[in-house]
């Protein structure tokens, strides 16, 4: 097969591009090592992430089971799904989300440093 100038000068800016990529990705290796990066796109995990870095409180009787610490709202949070179509996101205050897991149904009030439990139904 023979090589013509535009071949060559074709092949000299793909190894230009693949070694610059390379280094490119070796940065972000390095760079993004060890960091939580997350990137929440979705609507549910945005809602989920929001809630998770706020502060709680509630205004019902909870079991024993469920703790309002960090790391009881991480287990609310971790596997709950939310149901936007019993939620009221169109408030221009704070935002009523009602969230479902294992545990049971959740309904929050969330404020902007504040998440209060305004209702909890335990699963049958």
């Amino acid at each position: 097969v023979k090589f013509n100038l535009y071949n060559m000068a074709f092949l000299h800016r793909l190894g230009y591009y693949l070694g610059g990529f390379s280094v490119g990705l070796v940065l972000l290796f390095f760079i993004f090592n060890g960091k939580r990066t997350q990137c929440h796109y979705g609507p549910q995990a945005r809602v989920l992430d929001n809630l998770g870095k706020k502060e709680w409180t509630s205004e019902v009787a909870l079991p024993s089971t469920i703790q309002l610490d960090s790391l009881g709202v991480r287990q609310i949070l971790q596997p709950a799904t939310v149901d936007f179509s019993a939620s009221e996101t169109q408030r221009d205050s704070c935002k009523i989300y009602v969230i479902k897991n294992e545990k049971g149904e959740f309904r929050l009030e969330n404020c902007s440093k504040l998440v209060t439990i305004l209702a909890y139904s335990p699963l049958p």
